[in-house]
Formats: C-alpha cells, sequence, structure tokens
C-alpha cells in the first residue's frame, strides 16, 4: 500500500473539487484531485458519461455572479455562458491557479474507509486500478447530479415508447419530430421542454405542483440584479433603492403575469419553499401551443399518458426530469449521518461520526453557488490542518456542537429540499466562525483571499 498519510484525497475534478483544492493548497496542506474521468470539468465535461449536461444548456446565474472567488469569468462571453464556456472557464481556473498538475485523470474512487495506525487514525481509498493509498483524509466533491432520482409512476414500466431519464438527454435531435413528454419542472426539465416545443412534433410538461416563474432577464438585465437591487429600471418604475428585497421581488414576480393563462397552476407555497424556475422561454412555448403544460400523472397506458387535471397526451418519449439521489458509493453508510436518504454533513462540509472526511458542494441554495461554496470549505481546510498540526483542537467540539438553523421553516417536503438550505443563513453561520474562531473566509467573489497569506494563528475573537 502506497502511504501519502500526509496528503488528502479530494474525489471529484469539477468546480467544488477545484474549490476546494485551492483553499486546502491555501491552508498549507498537500493534496491530490482524484477524476475518474480523463480530464477537469465535473459535470459541465458533457464528455463524461455520467455528465447531466445537454448541448442547449446555459448557466442560471448571470456571468458577473458566477465568478470564482478572485477569478472573476472572462468578459466577452454570453451573460448566461453555455455548458462549454462554464466547462472552459473551470479548465481555465484549475490552469491558472496550479491546480491541473495535482489531478490524477482516469482515477475512480471505489472505497474509502478509516484504519487505525501506529500514528492515528488514516484513510484508505482504494482505485479501480487496483490501487490501495494512504491518505490523512478525504473530501467527497463528486457533485450533486450523479445518481438519477425516479419517483414511483403509475404504469411507466408498461409505456410502449422510450423512456429515458434527463441525465441521457444531450441534444435536440433526440426529440426531432417526437410527441415528447417531460417529467418535472426544475430548471432543466423546462429547459428540455423547450427543444422539444422547437424541434418535436408536440411537447408537453407535467408538474406536480405551481411553481414560482422568473424571467433570466428583466428590463433587459440579469434577474439578480433586479433582486439585488443593483440594477436600474425605466423613470416609471418606482427606483430599485427605494424598494426592499421583498418589494424587489414581487416586482419580478409580476413581470411574469397570470400563469393560470398558460395552463400552470398558481403556486401555493412562499417564494422560496421549493426551488423556482429561471426560465425566459417556456411560457413563450406555452403560448404559442408548441408546448402544453398539465398537472401530475395519474396512470399510463400503452402510449397514452393520463393527468390528475382529467387531460390526456399521447407521446413516443418520456423524460423523467425528476432530480437525482444524493449518495457516495464509496463509502460505508454507517460512517455517515443521514437526513432521509441524504448523507449530512455538520455545517455543510464536515462528517459528524468519523474524523477526516469532508464534503465539498454538498448543499443546495440559491445563488453565489462558487463563492459560498468556498466559504463553507474553509470549515473543513480549519479541521484538516487541525489534524495536521493539532492547531485549534480545543475549539473542535465546540464547533462540532455549534447547530445554527441554516434552513427555512416554510420547505415544502420534497425530495430535493432534503439538501435545500438558505443562502443568507449559510453567510450568517460563515460569518460567526469568522468572529468566533478565526477561521478565514472571503468576503466576496472579488476578494482578494487567495493573493492574501493565511492568518498565521487561528484564535478565538468572540466568548
Amino acid at each position: 500500500m502506497e502511504n501519502r498519510e500526509n496528503r488528502f484525497a479530494i474525489v471529484g475534478a469539477g468546480p467544488n473539487g477545484l474549490i476546494a483544492a485551492r483553499a486546502f493548497k491555501r491552508g498549507g496542506l498537500d493534496i491530490d484531485i482524484l477524476e475518474r474521468h480523463d480530464a477537469v470539468g465535473g459535470i459541465w465535461n458533457i464528455d463524461n458519461p455520467s455528465s447531466p449536461v445537454y448541448e442547449s444548456c446555459n448557466f442560471i446565474s448571470d456571468r458577473a455572479g458566477s465568478a470564482m472567488v478572485g477569478y472573476p469569468m472572462p468578459e466577452g462571453i454570453p451573460v448566461f455562458p453555455a455548458w462549454h464556456e462554464v466547462r472552459d472557464f473551470i479548465r481555465a481556473f484549475a490552469r491558472d491557479n496550479d491546480l491541473d498538475q495535482y489531478v490524477v485523470t482516469r482515477k475512480e474512487v471505489t472505497k474509502a474507509y478509516p484504519v487505525e495506525t501506529d500514528e492515528g487514525q488514516r484513510w484508505v481509498v482504494e482505485t479501480s486500478d487496483g490501487a490501495e493509498v494512504l491518505y490523512r483524509g478525504v473530501v467527497w466533491a463528486c457533485g450533486l447530479q450523479r445518481t438519477p432520482y425516479l419517483p414511483a409512476i403509475n404504469g411507466l414500466e408498461n409505456f410502449e415508447g422510450e423512456v429515458i431519464h434527463s441525465n441521457k438527454y444531450k441534444r435536440i435531435e433526440q426529440v426531432v419530430g417526437k410527441r415528447a413528454l417531460v417529467i418535472g419542472a426544475g430548471n432543466s426539465g423546462v429547459d428540455i421542454a423547450c427543444d422539444a416545443a422547437i424541434a418535436g412534433k408536440m411537447a408537453h410538461l407535467s408538474v406536480r405542483r405551481g411553481y414560482h416563474f422568473f424571467p433570466k432577464l428583466l428590463f433587459g438585465q440579469p434577474i439578480m440584479q433586479l433582486l439585488s437591487r443593483t440594477g436600474k429600471v425605466p423613470q416609471a418604475v418606482t427606483p430599485l433603492s427605494e424598494l426592499t428585497e421583498a418589494e424587489a421581488m414581487q416586482l419580478a414576480l409580476e413581470s411574469v403575469g397570470d400563469l393560470t393563462s398558460f395552463g400552470l397552476q398558481k403556486p401555493d407555497h412562499e417564494v422560496g419553499a421549493t426551488h423556482y424556475i429561471m426560465n425566459d422561454q417556456v411560457l413563450y412555448q406555452i403560448a404559442h401551443g408548441h408546448l402544453q403544460a398539465h398537472q401530475d400523472i395519474e396512470s399510463i397506458s400503452g402510449k397514452t399518458v393520463q393527468f390528475v387535471d382529467g387531460t390526456a397526451a399521447e407521446v413516443d418519449l418520456i423524460i423523467c426530469a425528476t432530480g437525482y439521489v444524493f449518495d457516495i458509493p464509496w463509502l460505508d453508510p454507517k460512517l455517515l449521518d443521514w437526513d432521509e436518504d441524504s448523507p449530512k454533513f455538520h455545517l455543510g462540509t464536515i462528517a459528524g461520526k468519523v474524523e477526516g472526511l469532508y464534503a465539498a458542494g454538498a448543499v443546495h441554495f440559491p445563488g453565489l453557488t462558487y463563492m459560498t461554496w468556498d466559504r463553507l470549505i474553509q470549515l473543513a481546510v480549519w479541521d484538516a490542518k487541525r489534524l495536521m498540526t493539532g492547531e485549534g483542537q480545543e475549539f473542535r467540539d465546540e464547533i462540532m456542537n455549534y447547530n445554527p438553523v441554516l434552513k427555512n421553516n416554510n420547505l415544502l417536503k420534497t425530495h430535493r429540499n432534503v439538501n435545500q438550505y438558505d443562502m443568507a443563513k449559510l453567510m450568517a453561520m460563515t460569518d460567526e466562525l469568522q468572529n468566533r474562531y478565526g477561521i478565514e473566509m472571503p468576503a466576496s467573489a472579488a476578494d482578494d483571499f487567495y493573493s492574501r497569506s493565511p492568518a498565521e494563528r487561528l484564535h478565538p475573537t468572540m466568548a
């Protein structure tokens, strides 16, 4: 067995793995980045067989809001970058931050487990090539879009057409000339439904409930500029600076109009109680008759799909955009805490049952994804540094008993919401970790955090 007990294995070379790698390097920690495919990029590497990305996929968030800390997306690419532009950005990030040298491609982790040695606990990482390596710790960074989730649907197993999960949808040619039904109104689901509306014989969209729809652009600006009240509106509209956050949100929602006029259900929940939809095209396609909205599925027989609202449709292709299961197949489930069927990491990043196990990008939240992931992983860096040096050991128990409320209390009981957190609460929690224990956090995406040297000593500043 190869001994690399002074290093940490980061599993996955997608954006969250690379963010973790840069943070660990800043903390003075040695790493290997183990990537099961042949290139950096994670889900944005469309050539990966497990990538859920499709050729018409663009970023949900705008270019400015998608920056890495200290590393903005380049000028000259679209406001909402296409998948290959995101991939190229991630690869440039790895190159420019000297992370490529730590990436080992075609290195699929098949098992990882803790062992006791004369020097204390270490981790054995096994890979598909038969190698076994001893590490100090392991960082899961494999992404939340890995294992398809498929709810029970009456009659789906006997459907006489083609059924695929959305992770197998890659290009518009798959829907050309077909009567296609997309199940699920996540942002991927409505994107694919729009492809089917453009190229298919007829497109249908089945949703369980009403969802809040936001345009990606409002008054010609990315929606986040309006919601953050940093954009501009016409003179006839109240200046954004005079609006509260809730009023700006209401302005955006009212710009969409009455969803029931499109055959969609009226949302029965507050914004944030479950995921909302950011798409400018789905209502356009419904209004032009190329896409028909339906409620939940009652049953399927032959090629006929019956919906609970009494409507029916004949379809050739069903695409299940029903989300993903958060699982870690190479870990013994007994090593993890669980929230329903999903692994749960303390404060979004530290394993609660065993030392030396961390997660990068294990929670959903709306907005500023890369910057928030970067803040969360700083806690893992602090703990990994504690393992290596003993520094901060006196605070470990207190941090592991720190349990702030990180979710909104209005969340609907859905599979996806198991991992849905509130970004403002996550930011407040990381601020508290910085203020109380000196765990450094990047202040914003524009912060020069990675150009500064880490503080020499971690110490509490509050009682």
